[in-house]
């Protein structure tokens, strides 16, 4: 189940749901393959693989298996979406990412990417903070 409570027809819009309690497990992941900005996520029934590539000539991969996940939804064979890991939109969601007890990852059909971070402040009291990205668009000139 998604970290907040959402109505089943805005789950419905996805065609990736990923959960899990551990944030610094991705966290940590990420940062070991993050030589490049630029990185291709492709979900399937068996878990999540980032693939990072310079040049052709070097590629690292991560794959981090369905178990490692307290939810993990596909609802096609593959999704695939593409994120800037360093210097794009998500950079501001890291301090978020930091301090979160749980990670909540979704992305539709047309590439949008939801990050969601439950946090636990000082007084024990829950909040949640929450990054939206946009795809890429190529824009065709006249």
């Amino acid at each position: 189940m998604p970290l907040s409570t959402q109505s089943q027809i805005e789950d419905e819009q996805y065609v990736f749901m990923a959960s899990l309690d551990n944030a610094r497990n991705i966290s940590n992941i990420l940062k070991a393959i993050a030589f490049k900005d630029h990185a291709v996520f492709t979900a399937t029934p068996n878990g999540l693989k980032v693939t990072v590539e310079d040049s052709k000539c070097l590629q690292a991969n991560a794959f981090i298996q369905v178990e490692v996940f307290q939810e993990f939804t596909i609802k096609e064979d593959v999704v695939g979406f593409q994120v800037n890991l360093t210097m794009s939109l998500l950079k501001p969601s890291t301090k978020a990412l930091a301090l979160s007890c749980k990670v909540s990852v979704r992305t539709n059909s047309r590439g949008f990417l939801s990050l969601q971070y439950l946090i636990r402040n000082d007084d024990g009291q829950i909040c949640f903070v929450e990054f939206y990205c946009c795809p890429d668009e190529d824009v065709e000139e006249d």
